[in-house]
């Protein structure tokens, strides 16, 4: 066993979704499940009609629940599930924490169920933030267990500049568990100076772009290529803007759709991409957010920001 999917649960739908994707996940991997519910130890005046203890007594019965659902269907896979005595911002990004051996941590999106506002969107942004491992986030409807390996396509935005071997790396692995073909999206834009200085319009730039764009997309995709040669790839480079075309893509079948996300240090800014945080809010399939450093070199080229 080469590590653990980390799955956060309360009980909602949505977290039950994410219970069978993670689980079907582990599998795939070859890895164990760490199943956690989190639950503030918090004394409150609550407490002394014993409404805390009540709910402390529901929230074991729905991690007791959620394992037991996953050893019936996947009697083979090791399960870990514990209770966490913290909130759920904490409690997720301690356990998916290197130390604690996590591949991946898998959340449900928009999940409110026994621990109130666990998994909401705020939380989940908030993981996202702070977790240096892949972050899956599934959707309600999702089938427990399924689209694993049935149809569909793995999608992958690249930008060949920034993150490309962590997400392509992450996205090859991904369509080679599943036997899923593989598309590599790498979406461009005129800089702007570009459209408004009418430039375009008086010489074929949009066209030696979009010439380049693919010659570059095909560097960085080809030694995963070659590392995977049993994926069947796909490389589509388009004038416009990434995250719309990935949710076209994703609405067309797509099976699972990855996007990178650098890392920022700096606890101001903002630390979900554009295209991530769009792609999160408008994408049907389950997403993976691919967290990734620039090199020196990047940053050098990047400047301050």
């Amino acid at each position: 066993m080469s590590g653990f999917v980390v799955v956060g649960v309360d009980g909602s739908p949505e977290s039950l979704a994410a219970l069978g994707w993670a689980a079907q996940e582990a599998v795939g991997r070859g890895a164990g499940l760490r199943v956690v519910l989190a639950w503030p130890s918090v004394v409150t005046p609550l407490s002394v009609l014993g409404a805390v203890d009540l709910a402390h007594r529901q929230a074991e019965v729905t991690l007791r629940e959620a394992e037991l659902r996953v050893r019936e269907r996947w009697p083979e896979l090791a399960v870990v599930a514990v209770q966490v005595p913290h909130d759920p911002v904490r409690a997720l990004v301690e356990e998916a924490g290197d130390e604690a051996g996590a591949e991946t941590l898998v959340l449900g999106s928009r999940g409110l169920g026994a621990v109130a506002g666990f998994l909401v969107g705020s939380v989940s942004r908030r993981v996202l933030a702070k977790v240096e491992c892949p972050v899956v986030l599934v959707r309600k409807g999702e089938a427990e267990g399924e689209g694993q390996g049935e149809g569909g396509e793995v999608v992958v935005g690249v930008d060949p500049y920034q993150g490309a071997a962590e997400v392509l790396a992450h996205a090859f692995a991904a369509a080679e568990r599943r036997g899923l073909p593989l598309r590599a999206v790498y979406a461009w834009t005129l800089p702007v100076a570009y459209q408004y200085a009418g430039i375009a319009a008086s010489v074929d730039v949009s066209g030696e772009m979009q010439t380049f764009a693919e010659t570059e997309l095909t560097r960085v995709v080809q030694p995963w290529r070659a590392e995977h040669p049993g994926v069947t790839v796909v490389e589509e480079v388009l004038n416009a803007r990434p995250a719309k075309v990935l949710a076209e893509r994703a609405a067309a079948g797509a099976g699972l759709v990855v996007v990178g996300r650098r890392v920022r240090r700096s606890p101001l800014g903002a630390h979900l991409g554009s295209v991530a945080h769009a792609v999160l809010h408008h994408v049907p399939c389950p997403v993976a957010v691919v967290p990734y450093e620039r090199t020196p070199e990047e940053e050098q080229e990047a400047g301050d920001e």
